[in-house]
């Protein structure tokens, strides 16, 4: 792999884990403070579909932060 392709995998990878963990903390705190997130979101985020979202993300959140790291630990690996 080139370098050119290094940096658009890390890039795709990083930003998709961070729209992703900010998704599973709106929904978190859609689950704990639903009445404020509802009224935010004109009730489109309601206390139950808040859960399932957080419920299924938790999955990809750590299968994207695992590869986050692991890249992260080849790339130091791959510079030395």
């Amino acid at each position: 792999m080139n370098n050119d392709r290094i940096r658009l995998v890390r890039k795709i990878l990083n930003w998709s884990l961070l729209v992703l963990v900010i998704v599973y903390i709106v929904t978190g705190f859609g689950i704990t403070q639903f009445r404020i997130v509802e009224q935010l979101t004109m009730g489109l985020l309601t206390k139950s579909l808040s859960f399932k979202i957080h419920f299924d993300l938790i999955i990809p959140l750590i299968i994207l932060l695992a590869l986050h790291v692991s890249f992260s630990s080849l790339l130091k690996l791959r510079r030395k």
